[in-house]
């Protein structure tokens, strides 16, 4: 079990006409990053690949070049074509096996998503090790705290949520963030992609956050396409549950509301 995760923010945007050129874009900014070899986990943000819907086998493949920098990455979240559709979709690679670990079940309704792709189901945690697991909640999805909340029941002590938010919605999603890390007592991983342009013109600036338990600490990624990489300490959820009840009463109180929800979304 480890006591610290060491972990990588993958800050990028999309490059080129296709998704392998922002593979490639990719690949350049991670081999040019000095030693990647003590992380444990990367993590992608939204639609970093291609504004368009990709084939799974061709996001697999992603997630097979992306796993030769760490045991686990977390390659975000892409439209992706399926059989009842388009999803927004994301997958992580662990040890070489792919899974996917979130589905936006709220397409965004300001972007015009709900007319473009269909609503997906929830997926339950992944486990890193027996202490960390992570949880996905895709981009707007982490405005319905009970997505997180039932990850939380379900075991996850990271939420990681894969976004393309626009400058004027930073702050809030921030906030938004903050909110989750502490009424849940987990760790927050907000994403964002850098210079993706949205239907109205309006930019994604990067600015992907980390808050601690507590939101005692967020550390922005800045605004530029980048490698962030820092560690999340065991110490910092397991000290902040002994001040704070709000976990206990999650799992003993509370976890027994969230089985009927969990039978509806993952049935989607």
């Amino acid at each position: 079990m480890a006591d610290r995760l060491t972990i990588g923010i993958v800050q990028v945007g999309r490059r080129g006409g296709s998704w392998r050129d922002s593979l490639n874009n990719v690949v350049s900014l991670l081999d040019s990053v000095r030693d990647l070899s003590d992380v444990d986990v990367l993590f992608f943000p939204e639609n970093w690949l291609s504004r368009k819907p990709i084939f799974l086998e061709d996001y697999y493949y992603v997630g097979d070049v992306l796993s030769r920098y760490a045991p686990i990455v977390f390659v975000g979240l892409s439209y992706v074509r399926v059989e009842k559709g388009v999803l927004s979709l994301g997958i992580a690679s662990v040890e070489g096996k792919h899974n996917i670990v979130c589905e936006k079940i709220f397409p965004s309704k300001a972007v015009g998503e709900r007319g473009l792709i269909v609503s997906g189901r929830y997926h339950p945690p992944i486990e890193i090790d027996e202490f960390w697991r992570v949880g996905c909640v895709a981009c707007v999805d982490v405005f319905y705290p009970e997505t997180s909340r039932l990850l939380v029941v379900d075991g996850a002590n990271i939420i990681y949520n894969p976004a393309s938010i626009p400058l004027d919605r930073i702050d809030l999603w921030h906030s938004v963030l903050k909110t989750r890390a502490s009424e849940n007592i987990v760790y927050t991983i907000g994403v964002n992609g850098v210079g993706n342009v949205y239907p109205d013109g309006r930019l994604t600036p990067g600015r992907s956050i980390i808050i601690s338990p507590g939101s005692k600490k967020g550390e922005i990624a800045g605004s530029s396409s980048t490698v962030y990489v820092t560690s999340l300490n065991r110490s910092e959820i397991l000290e902040q549950r002994k001040r704070w009840a709000f976990y206990d009463d999650i799992v003993n109180k509370l976890s027994r509301f969230y089985r009927d929800l969990k039978e509806v979304l993952m049935s989607e």
